[in-house]
């Protein structure tokens, strides 16, 4: 969604930080970038699929615009001009309800006849959670989420496409350890410092209050 097709709606963040400048040479002495060093660590944090025998409910990584399943990340793939694309992938595991009670519901009746018991103990009763979510993820395929991200590097400006303040906190973790930079989300007050607005002004805003313009219908 977002950038490249459909719907246009996005988050704007702000990020905080220097592009770096001091990136050491390749082993043969070729020059290198800020962005040869980005794709680096891109790389790095690129997506790897769920495994089901891992304990891991979801995962989140970059991949190539709109090619989820591309994480062979190269600069042609991923910078435009003053642009760095990438599309954010998070998988989860969504094992549906019904199918989860059936099966556990299965596996508990032939436990208790296996052991000549009445019913699970808490321990036993985790145990076979367990059991069962493993079994049941290497049946199902994980559900998946790819969002476009465009990131103006001269600008300092990442647009992220899409609202969910979930999909923000994945992003910041992933994003922040992949560029060893920060990322602020836009609000009044971050466009105020963006905007260089005068001291008093800033101070008066840290001030402000929500106003009801509406009054709640009772």
């Amino acid at each position: 969604m977002g950038a490249f097709r459909g719907s246009m709606s996005y988050t704007r963040f702000f990020v905080r930080g220097e592009l770096p400048t001091d990136v050491p040479p390749a082993e043969d002495g070729t020059p290198r970038t800020f962005r040869d060093r980005f794709v680096d660590a891109i790389r790095l944090r690129a997506f790897r699929p769920l495994d089901p025998n891992e304990d891991v409910d979801f995962r989140a990584g970059w991949c190539a615009p709109e090619q989820p399943f591309d994480t062979d990340l190269a600069h042609e793939k991923i910078f435009f001009g003053d642009y760095l694309n990438l599309g954010f992938r998070v998988d989860r595991w969504r094992i549906p309800a019904p199918l989860f009670k059936a099966s556990f519901r299965d596996a508990e009746r032939r436990f208790l006849a296996e052991h000549g018991r009445d019913k699970l103990s808490r321990a036993q009763k985790e145990e076979l959670t367990a059991v069962v979510t493993a079994t049941l993820r290497k049946k199902v395929v994980p559900a998946m989420k790819v969002i476009d991200l465009s990131w103006q590097l001269s600008a300092g400006i990442v647009r992220f496409f899409h609202q969910s303040p979930k999909q923000h906190e994945l992003l910041l973790e992933v994003f922040e350890k992949t560029f060893d930079l920060e990322l602020v989300q836009d609000g009044a007050y971050v466009a105020a410092l963006e905007g260089e607005l005068p001291a008093p002004v800033l101070e008066g805003m840290t001030e402000l209050e929500p106003t009801r313009l509406v009054e709640a219908v009772r």
